[in-house]
């Protein structure tokens, strides 16, 4: 078999959701290793940046350990963790069961809610031009109402019926929480460890009085540090990806199956990283830009040079921060499902992603602004039962152990919130993530006319084939991405047989 034949017998099983690779061994040490050094260095930095406070720090600490309130506190953390396990079980049941429902009612209460706010503001404050593009997003909000209940209705019961998927696999695969809670862990450790790295970096290269030349050091760090923190994200998404997609496939997936294909892939990821690390160290010196305009009208120095320029000047690096964020959001919209699962470089996920954000922008858009408020929703359920949670055991605690009650149900509520955030960000970050990939499963189908087996119900599929053949989706070619006429049977382009 030529290696043109047998790259396109892997992606043709990476589709079906098989596993047509090993486990790069050497790659997984690479990564590894890099964790162990990075860490080894965060911690050398950390020491020389607070050795000096090390006294105070221990004496700070013997203070909290032998307060009154240690036992209640480690108490309330005990508890705390016996409720982020009911809670996540609470929302998974709730995905499973009642996706689509719930995605119907979080659509309808966020409009209601954006209305209620923008009335109440116009009530107290009267009406100001300020609140123009408050009144859009307003109208905005209740257009798209409308299109989901009735041209979009189809469209609704898919992302509906989605959402219950990410509701079932992470019931059915718990492995999947193991990278979606280490990937906000390790990222946050990177994170904070590179700040810290950075700042000891500062306080060694930048003098009093700096010219442009002494931030160059600290760029180059910031650079790799972007790159670092891309190449970690990147790597446990595309775990998470590759077991969303094998099960979406029909197919019972293992925590080691993601871990070979992340791994396999990690060479592409690090060119995305890289891309991703660009652009983030532009939009840094952008807001960098647009922070020192801001605080001096025009006149701030860098490197001991006056920034001339317009009053406005500040307001347009914002602008184009902002513009260049979402720009590069939406381009890679669907890039690394890309690159996990079709095999391909980033630049060519890259333009695949591109194309498919044309090609299913009204499912983009469900996701974005219908399934988005699902997991604000699911949010501020989580944020709910932990305040209230915090009071009433604050409360309990407080008469236990005869503490003064208003601080210990102020104390609860703060704790409690704390570890609302740990388990909200990572386990709704999850559920982003395997819809995104369930989302391109089903662009996967609809390009290759539902060659593929699928976990979507009998029933829905019918529904969207029926729909598909009164109103064709746009198809590509499997190898070259090129656009077919209807009809075909292979690939005018590349002769690939069609689907």
């Amino acid at each position: 078999m030529s290696e043109t034949e047998e790259r396109k017998a892997r992606i043709e099983s990476l589709l079906e959701g098989q596993v047509p690779v090993e486990l790069p061994k050497a790659k997984l040490i690479i990564l590894v290793g890099s964790w162990i050094i990075f860490f080894a260095i965060g911690v050398g930095c950390l020491y020389d940046v607070v050795g000096p406070q090390a006294v105070y720090i221990a004496s700070l600490l013997s203070l909290v350990v032998l307060s009154e309130l240690t036992v209640p506190i480690i108490i309330m953390i005990l508890i705390a963790g016996g409720i982020i396990v009911l809670t996540i079980w609470l929302m998974v049941r709730l995905l499973k069961n009642h996706g689509y429902g719930l995605l119907k009612f979080s659509i309808l209460l966020s409009t209601i809610i954006i209305w209620i706010f923008f009335i109440t503001i116009v009530v107290l404050f009267g009406w100001m031009w300020e609140l123009i593009f408050l009144l859009i997003f307003c109208i905005a909000s209740t257009v798209l109402l409308i299109l989901y209940f009735t041209i979009w209705k189809q469209r609704l019961e898919l992302a509906g019926k989605i959402v219950q998927l990410c509701g079932k696999v992470t019931y059915e695969e718990k492995e999947l929480f193991v990278p979606g809670f280490l990937k906000v862990i390790f990222v946050g450790i990177i994170t904070a460890f590179g700040g810290i790295i950075a700042t000891d970096i500062s306080a060694h290269t930048i003098p009093a009085n700096p010219l442009w030349y002494n931030y160059i050091p600290l760029v180059l760090y910031l650079f790799v540090l972007f790159f670092y923190i891309y190449i970690n994200t990147f790597f446990f998404n595309a775990i998470i990806t590759s077991i969303s997609y094998i099960w979406y496939r029909k197919k019972d997936p293992k925590f080691k199956d993601g871990l070979t294909i992340a791994v396999y892939q990690l060479p592409d990821l690090a060119v995305f990283a890289v891309f991703s690390a660009i652009i983030k160290l532009v939009r840094m010196l952008l807001q960098y830009l647009q922070s020192r305009y801001q605080k001096n009208k025009g006149g701030a120095p860098i490197g001991g040079t006056p920034l001339g320029g317009a009053p406005w000047t500040g307001d347009a690096f914002r602008l184009a921060d902002g513009l260049i964020a979402n720009i590069w959001y939406y381009v890679n919209y669907f890039t690394v499902p890309s690159i996990v699962i079709e095999d391909v470089p980033a630049t060519t996920a890259i333009k695949r992603s591109v194309h498919r954000l044309f090609d299913n922008w009204a499912d983009v858009l469900i996701k974005e602004w219908g399934v988005g408020a699902v997991f604000t929703t699911l949010q501020f359920l989580i944020i709910f039962i932990f305040a209230m949670c915090g009071g009433l055991f604050g409360f309990v605690l407080a008469i236990i152990y005869s503490i003064d009650m208003l601080v210990m149900v102020i104390l609860g509520v703060i704790l409690f919130l704390f570890m609302s955030m740990l388990v909200s960000k990572p386990f709704l970050n999850l559920l982003n993530d395997i819809y995104l990939t369930f989302l391109f499963g089903f662009v996967i189908d609809k390009e290759s006319n539902f060659k593929y087996e699928n976990n979507l119900p009998n029933e829905l599929n019918e529904k969207l084939k029926d729909f598909f053949e009164a109103h064709p989706a746009i198809k590509r070619c499997s190898n070259c991405f090129a656009r077919l006429p209807e009809g075909v049977h292979s690939c005018p382009k590349c002769g690939t047989a069609y689907p």
